[in-house]
């Protein structure tokens, strides 16, 4: 499930009556989610939206708001608790010597997806590709609505593997449903999130290598320290907390873990050779 956001806001822009201005806040609460608001900005600026500019004024006063809307973000919040709730949080796989990682790159429109699958000594032993139009920004909280479509066309490229590093969250969200949650739930393989910053919790005290993360009164997630920086590492699906852990110290080398290192120069490799903004 996704939701064509720019005509969600087309639509909410066509309900200005003549004479009348919103703000980039009225138009994210009609989305459903405040946090939409830096969304809605940087949609105005497409070529798309430029009959719309003078209806938007961050200042107004007496704007409109008095729009009809199925405020289509709180459906898919209450997409991610659904999924959330289908979360296995123990090992459910017999080996892990065939791990994948996914990432994606952007140009204009498009998703660069790859997945790149690494046997036991760490090296490349299959590549998938995917290229997907992507119709939703990037809001924080929701990158999986943005993300999925092209990563699980990635996935199911490859011919196998044991466990998915994703570059992005799983249970360190603040719906328990991060990309690599959204992701090990539909596809229905084991997943671990890898990211390189924090959404939400905070550090408790070191134990075995590794910091824990705390949200709402639960370890969500874990810390690694590499290099002077972080990496966050938590269940995605169809894993343990400790699992997730040990496989991602096993394969980091840099600054994230191989899986994911590769798939995101690959990624990037990608939007170079077929994305107009490169040529």
């Amino acid at each position: 499930m996704s939701i064509d956001f720019y005509g969600e806001l087309r639509r909410l822009l066509e309900q200005i009556p003549p004479g009348r201005v919103t703000t980039p806040r009225l138009l994210a609460e009609a989305l459903g989610d405040a946090r939409a608001v830096r969304a809605v900005l940087e949609a105005l600026k497409r070529e798309e939206f430029q009959w719309a500019r003078d209806l938007v004024d961050a200042e107004a006063e007496n704007p409109y708001g008095d729009f009809e809307s199925s405020k289509p973000l709180e459906s898919l919040r209450r997409l991610q608790m659904e999924l959330s709730s289908k979360v296995v949080e123990f090992d459910d796989f017999e080996e892990a010597e065939l791990l994948g990682g996914v990432d994606v790159a952007y140009g204009d429109d498009m998703a660069y997806a790859v997945c790149v699958v690494l046997d036991s000594s760490l090296q490349v032993v299959e590549v998938s590709e995917a290229v997907v139009e992507v119709s939703f920004p990037y809001i924080p909280g929701y990158l999986a609505f943005r993300e999925a479509p092209a990563v699980e066309e990635a996935v199911r490229g490859v011919s196998a593997l044991d466990v998915l590093m994703v570059n992005g969250h799983g249970l360190a969200h603040p719906r328990r449903c991060g990309l690599a949650t959204h992701v090990g739930v539909e596809l229905d393989i084991p997943t671990i999130g890898i990211a390189a910053r924090r959404l939400v919790g905070r550090e408790g005290e070191p134990k075995n290598g590794w910091i824990p993360l705390i949200h709402g009164g639960r370890i969500i997630g874990a810390v690694l320290k590499r290099d002077g920086g972080r990496v966050y590492v938590s269940i995605g699906h169809r894993i343990s907390l400790p699992t997730a852990v040990e496989l991602s110290l096993k394969t980091l080398r840099n600054r994230l873990p191989e899986p994911v290192r590769y798939a995101h120069r690959l990624a990037s490799r990608l939007k170079r050779r077929l994305s107009p903004d490169e040529t």
